[in-house]
């Protein structure tokens, strides 16, 4: 796995995939991102079908919220309002895929989490708006309301 790829080419993407090896994407430049330093490729990456999943690293360079990184990777956008990045901007949909599902292979456990199955195990989030209808400034701002301490649960999916 190689994390920390603003600026990595097709030609290493296609040799990394052809090793068996996977991409960690982060969306740091949203805070210190320029038009000459932005990245990373998302389109580029997904459009390869190299194993990508999403993260929000270190708290040092990135924030550590995920709907600031989902909303960088679906606009291009970064903190200051500048288009950084925009040839590269993937859907919400894609986004939430490599936070959830597509990280199981990293883990070496995707037959056991990252979807909701009948045998995987799951947690559950409920949102406060619908994240595929919302406008992309409200994707920035954090669309959970925080359960009951008794209400928090994780289950493994089963046959009734």
């Amino acid at each position: 796995m190689v994390a920390h790829v603003p600026f990595i080419t097709p030609d290493y993407v296609d040799r990394l995939k052809a090793l068996g090896g996977g991409l960690s994407l982060t969306s740091w430049r949203y805070l210190a991102g320029t038009d000459l330093n932005n990245g990373p490729p998302f389109r580029m990456i997904l459009d390869n079908g190299i194993h990508a999943g999403m993260s929000s690293d270190g708290m040092q360079i990135a924030p550590m919220n995920p709907w600031l990184h989902m909303y960088y990777a679906v606009t291009g956008v970064n903190a200051l309002g500048q288009l950084i990045n925009g040839s590269q901007q993937i859907s919400r949909e894609e986004v939430l895929r490599l936070y959830t599902r597509d990280n199981g292979w990293f883990l070496r456990e995707e037959d056991q989490l990252g979807s909701l199955e009948l045998g995987k195990l799951g947690d559950l989030v409920v949102l406060n708006k619908d994240y595929f209808t919302v406008a992309d400034a409200d994707l920035k701002r954090d669309p959970v309301d925080p359960p009951p301490s008794s209400a928090a649960r994780s289950f493994t999916m089963r046959e009734s």
